[in-house]
């Protein structure tokens, strides 16, 4: 019989746990990334959702539109920081590099969550006729400032997520982008929440509950500048009245509000050489001071003194913050002009205009108003969107000094100051200053030409004090078709002005340095307890000239506790169209290394610093 034939082996199938640990490995980074996915896209479409929920029903006056947005809003951010927080990305988190892409959408996830969890029940009471045909209701937006203070917690734990956000990741330029816009509006909130809120009566008295309240905004010419920013060649006066605003008066200074420029016999705020001697001066030379806490009380104390309606504050804006609310609200399309952008309308509105109205600037001066016009109604629309965007454009502004407020009422001029909006010259004990400041002389707009670079040359010595020369170059850099052979009116190419150096407070031995030809060297006090330098020239077109100023700050100044320095430098800008360069160059005498200095260059002798004399701020150094 035949053997038979052998089965071929079986193979032996993997053991049954081995099977499911496999398909758990493969199934749970699936469904992670299914639920994560999902989660991400359906809180994205819920937050889209809930802006456009609240913005119909805001236009709609519809309280339960706006409450279910905010609740869509809390549930659309909670499903995002949940993905966004969970175990995996916890750990991916940890991952070089990469992870911190991932730590940054976590701040970004939280700050959220927290903001809108805040705002629920204040959306819940929000009343939508709060601005409603041109006027705030009052009693409604009392109710709103009562419940604002709550977020006041939410908005600082927004802040403290938004600044840990770093730019060195993937997509780092994205992600500082975006912090930085967060921030923007978190500083706008908190400020309404921590400043503004809590001052109800204030705000209320401000709209007109007591009595009717004028707030003339000056609308700067840099082309012809002042110390503090510019001639202000038009103004809107806007009154508010029990909430509802109007406007008494928009138009240009020399025409509509008065015949020429009529010598006004005022009471100054300000001491010479800015204020009005005993023959007066006019309006738009009135706000002459470097400090708008003095230019802007003498220019209502001027406009008062002659003029009806009289005025409660001065607000001062120049032609760099216009056109930070063009950007931030659309072009205006204006007849004469065109469509005026951000980028075209200085060039446009203060050089160009002077020279195509040259015949007939009148027409220049009603186009101006049209401009006022068209952006007062936008920022009185009472869109939440237009004024959000406008306010941190604004906002962005006040730093250079182009947006500037003066009130007559204490507690709304406390306001100011807290924002920094006071136009305040910025001094305190134990600090360097670089503070310099200019004022035309001859009627010529081409100071906005003008290029302007400083060098700031410190000697620290070993007992703390310090010798410094600032060196001031300055361009008359016009277009060769300006008019050379008149040396005074709007289209001169000449350039005269008068100029002011602030010295540290404390400082001594002021000296001033000027060209041939300049003229009233001097030093005067400010009037508000610091000392001035002053000197005044002309330059001509396309001519450079050099001025130094020096002095000496007293021994101890710049000397820490423990050994080292610890110098200190305090910027002022004057308010410009075109930015001055600035270098701050620290030499120690005696010998230090300045190793971690943010925004400082280390050199053999001591540290230098270089960028732009465009905002207040102060300089820190620190040595051993």
């Amino acid at each position: 019989m035949a053997p038979e034939s052998s089965e071929p082996a079986s193979t032996t199938s993997a053991p049954q746990w081995q099977r499911v640990l496999k398909a758990v490995v493969i199934a749970v980074p699936l469904l992670f990334a299914a639920w994560f996915t999902i989660s991400l896209v359906v809180g994205a479409v819920e937050l889209a959702g809930a802006a456009s929920l609240f913005k119909s029903g805001y236009s709609a006056k519809d309280s339960a539109s706006i409450k279910q947005s905010a609740e869509q809003a809390q549930s659309g951010m909670g499903r995002i920081n949940t993905a966004m927080s969970s175990p995996p990305m916890r750990l991916a988190a940890l991952v070089p590099w990469f992870g911190t892409a991932v730590s940054n959408a976590q701040h970004f996830s939280s700050a959220g969550e927290e903001l809108v969890t805040a705002a629920v029940p204040v959306a819940e009471n929000f009343d939508p006729n709060v601005y409603r045909n041109g006027a705030v209701n009052l009693t409604a937006l009392d109710a709103l400032l009562a419940q604002l203070p709550q977020l006041t917690p939410a908005f600082s734990d927004a802040r403290e997520e938004l600044a840990n956000v770093s730019g060195f990741s993937p997509f780092g330029g994205l992600f500082t982008q975006a912090r930085d816009s967060g921030l923007a509006y978190v500083d706008l909130g908190d400020f309404a929440t921590s400043k503004i809120a809590p001052q109800r009566q204030v705000i209320l008295d401000a709209l007109g509950a007591k009595s009717p309240q004028k707030y003339m905004i000056a609308f700067e010419n840099p082309a012809q500048l002042r110390a503090p920013g510019g001639a202000p060649l038009s103004a809107a006066i806007l009154q508010f009245d029990q909430g509802k605003m109007t406007i008494p008066f928009n138009g240009y200074i020399a025409g509509d509000a008065f015949k020429g420029h009529p010598v006004i016999q005022y009471k100054p705020a300000s001491p010479p050489p800015w204020g009005a001697d005993a023959a007066g001066l006019g309006f738009v030379n009135s706000g002459a001071h470097p400090d708008w806490r003095l230019a802007g009380e003498d220019l209502i104390r001027a406009w008062n003194t002659a003029k009806d309606p009289k005025v409660d504050a001065m607000i001062g804006m120049d032609t760099r913050a216009i056109e930070a609310l063009i950007r931030a609200t659309g072009p205006i399309d204006v007849e004469g002009y065109g469509t005026l952008t951000a980028d075209n309308f200085a060039q446009k509105v203060v050089t160009d205009a002077y020279l195509d109205f040259q015949s007939d600037q009148r027409v220049r001066q009603s186009l101006n108003d049209k401009v006022a016009t068209v952006m007062i109604s936008r920022l009185m629309s009472g869109d939440i969107q237009t004024l959000a965007a406008a306010a941190i454009a604004l906002g962005e502004e006040i730093p250079g000094r182009h947006v500037q407020m003066r009130f007559q009422q204490p507690q709304l001029q406390q306001i100011a100051v807290d924002a920094q909006a006071a136009g305040e010259v910025y001094q305190t004990p134990g600090n360097d200053t670089v503070g310099f400041f200019s004022r035309n002389r001859n009627m010529s707009k081409v100071d906005v030409y003008s290029q302007r670079d400083l060098v700031s040359n410190v000697t620290v010595n070993e007992d703390g004090s310090a010798t410094v020369e600032q060196v001031l170059t300055v361009k008359n850099d016009v277009p060769a078709d300006l008019d050379a052979s008149q040396k005074i009116g709007y289209t001169t190419a000449w350039s005269a002005n008068e100029w002011f150096f602030y010295l540290p407070l404390g400082a001594t031995e002021p000296q001033i340095q000027a060209p041939t030809g300049y003229r009233k060297t001097a030093t005067y006090p400010d009037g508000l307890g610091r000392m001035v330098s002053t000197t005044e020239g002309t330059i001509a077109p396309q001519a450079t000239d050099v001025l130094k100023f020096s002095y000496k700050i007293a021994p101890g100044t710049f000397t820490r506790q423990g050994g080292g320095y610890s110098y200190h430098d305090q910027l002022n800008p004057q308010p410009m169209q075109q930015a001055v360069s600035l270098t701050v160059n620290v030499t120690f005498s005696g010998g230090a290394k300045c190793t971690s200095s943010p925004g400082w260059s280390a050199t053999g002798a001591g540290a230098s610093w270089s960028g732009e004399q465009s905002i207040r701020r102060t300089l820190n150094l620190e040595c051993s």
